[in-house]
């Protein structure tokens, strides 16, 4: 009973197929015909050699195992999974041992394990040397090395969101975004469709490249990366960043309002110290107003240049200065709101490149097509809006530090009273037509001592320089001069009075210039034609001549009165015109020539 209930109890041992049992009874037929060793020593040797060969087996037996797994893992795919789409994700950040990924997969963060960068050179080579164990260290350690993820790069995922290799920045395609303002040198705060505010995360590829407030973007709405600076917007059309390389010095017969604009706009940057110790704030704004021609834009563009220029005299520091010239009628829109916008970006984008030793110069050309009266629109109302925007960006609750707004315009009766109060253009500087001294300093500027004169001129005056400043003195004496041959347009008032405007009446910088390159155009005529070479004084009459000539018929005698305001002569009212240029000293030849009449309606204030 006893034996009965021992073998019951015993477990059941497993079954062994015929080939081990072979080998088991092969191994029990040595032992049996084998006799123990009396040695000690020898047994003692054969027990280590049998540790020895146990720990091989495991170690062996562990690798074989992890061979399987990962042949199962990087081995084909199954017909099922061959069919299956293998999904995209975004690089954010390697994870905390370098072996795993963050990425944005969907619009959610995954930390993902990184199967991929495996050298394919060294994965073909066949293994040789060492054991298997050391082979599977070293391809550990070599899965590693691997070419780094660049931030906001495609990685291609398996279907368990393993990444397998990165795919670049080629197939991202995004969405249009505008740059509110740049948080650090990674983020950004953008505008989407909608006036929606999100923050994004510049990608590698625009890590070095400068953005600025306005600035168009593409990002991804999934992954929150800004990949690419788009063509620049309709403000950044309109706008010219490059200080223009004019000084003051180019500039001639403007130096009362050189030194005018000088005070008002360089001694608040070089001294503010003085400033905040008197609590005097510098002005906001400056208006240029006066005739065509002028000088007007040509003083603004050199003022960017001379504030930085003596900023760093100042400081001693390299100074830099931005000027944003903005076309007036091209900032125009048809649609509603569209011209408000672009006013809001350019100011924020002032304001975003200002600072102490950068001021930004806003410059309007034209500034009377923008800011008109309010109430003045024929066909619109759109200065109903533009000028109220225009007046919160001045004087608003965001500040103008280091930014001046200059403005141009030749009607400045135009432009609507709340932009020219104090407070907002502070100064008003007058922009004249030259004088005799003003024409003189202005021909200087451009006939020069260097270009190719007459020689008989340059023999007989004692040198170059003493034959253009005669050449000067006698074309600037004919300009002025009052003689009837210079008689160039009788107006007649309203009250009866008539006036006659002459030749030096329309002087301007424009003309001066105009007058020089019709002269230097006549001389190379002469040298083609005749073989003379050099300018002569019979040039440059010739050419002032002929540029007054063309101007003849220029005059409005549909509208004498906006004409009138226009080329800087007063509002006066005008009903009669007539042109005088081109008659003789004589009186027969007055009486001779009839008197070309023109009467006009009064369509007058």
């Amino acid at each position: 009973m006893s034996a009965k209930k021992n073998k019951g109890s015993a477990k059941p041992r497993k079954k062994l197929n015929v080939s081990r049992k072979q080998l088991v009874d092969t191994i029990v037929r040595e032992a049996e015909r084998s006799k123990l060793s009396k040695n000690k020593e020898k047994n003692e040797d054969m027990e280590e050699k049998i540790r020895e060969s146990e720990d091989k087996r495991l170690i062996l037996a562990e690798a074989l195992h992890s061979s399987r797994e990962q042949m199962r893992r990087l081995g084909p795919f199954s017909e099922e999974d061959e069919e299956r789409a293998l999904p995209f994700g975004v690089f954010v950040r390697y994870g905390k041992d370098q072996k795993t990924a963050i990425i944005r997969h969907h619009g959610r963060l995954y930390e993902a394990k990184i199967l991929i960068d495996e050298d394919e050179d060294e994965a073909e080579q066949k293994p040789t040397g060492g054991t298997l164990h050391a082979l599977r260290e070293r391809r550990e350690k070599r899965k590693f090395i691997r070419t780094e993820f660049r931030k906001g790069e495609l990685l291609l995922l398996n279907n368990d969101l393993q990444v397998m290799e990165p795919r670049g920045f080629d197939l991202v395609s995004g969405s249009l975004g505008t740059v509110q303002q740049v948080l650090t040198d990674e983020k950004l705060l953008v505008k989407t469709v909608g006036d929606e505010s999100i923050v994004v995360t510049r990608a590698q590829p625009l890590m070095n490249i400068k953005i600025l407030a306005g600035d168009n973007i593409e990002y991804d709405h999934d992954s929150l990366f800004t990949y690419s600076l788009l063509p620049k917007s309709e403000v950044d059309r309109l706008v010219l960043e490059k200080v223009p390389d004019i000084c003051y010095e180019d500039i001639g017969g403007l130096d009362n309002a050189i030194q005018l604009i000088r005070d008002s706009i360089e001694l608040p940057h070089l001294y503010p110290e003085y400033f905040r110790e008197h609590r005097l704030l510098p002005p906001k704004g400056i208006l240029f107003y006066g005739p065509p021609g002028c000088g007007k834009t040509l003083v603004a563009k050199a003022v960017a240049n001379s504030l930085a220029k003596s900023v760093e005299e100042k400081t001693g520091e390299k100074g830099e200065s931005f000027f944003l010239n903005v076309k007036g009628p091209e900032l125009l829109n048809k649609y509603v709101g569209e011209t408000e916008q672009a006013i809001r970006d350019l100011f924020a984008r002032a304001r975003n490149q200002a600072g102490y030793r950068t001021p930004v110069i806003i410059f309007f050309d034209e500034m009377d097509s923008m800011f008109r009266v309010r109430g003045s629109g024929i066909s619109s109302d759109m200065e109903s809006t533009i000028v109220p925007q225009f007046l919160a960006e001045l004087d608003g609750l965001e500040g103008l530090e280091n930014v001046v707004v200059i403005g141009a315009t030749n009607r400045e009766d135009l432009i609507d009273p709340a932009v020219l109060r104090p407070g907002r253009l502070d100064r008003k500087i007058r922009i004249p037509r030259p004088n005799k001294r003003a024409a003189m300093d202005i021909f200087s500027k451009y006939l020069i001592p260097e270009l190719p004169l007459e020689p008989s001129l340059v023999e007989s005056s004692g040198g170059p320089d003493e034959a253009v400043e005669w050449m000067k003195r006698e074309v600037v004496e004919e300009m002025y001069s009052l003689k009837p041959g210079n008689e160039f347009l009788e107006i007649t008032y309203a009250d009866g009075n008539r006036k006659i405007l002459y030749l030096s009446d329309f002087a301007s910088g424009a003309i001066i210039e105009n007058i020089v390159n019709r002269a230097k155009f006549l001389a190379v005529k002469d040298l083609i034609e005749k073989g003379k070479k050099g300018i002569s004084p019979e040039h440059l009459l010739d050419a002032l001549r002929q540029e007054y000539k063309e101007n003849e018929d220029l005059p409005s005698n549909t509208n004498p009165a906006e004409w009138h305001r226009i080329i800087g002569k007063g509002g006066e009212r005008v009903i009669r015109m007539r042109s005088l240029l081109g008659r003789t000293l004589g009186e027969a030849d007055r009486k001779k020539k009839p008197k070309e009449m023109v009467e006009v309606g009064e369509r007058l204030k």
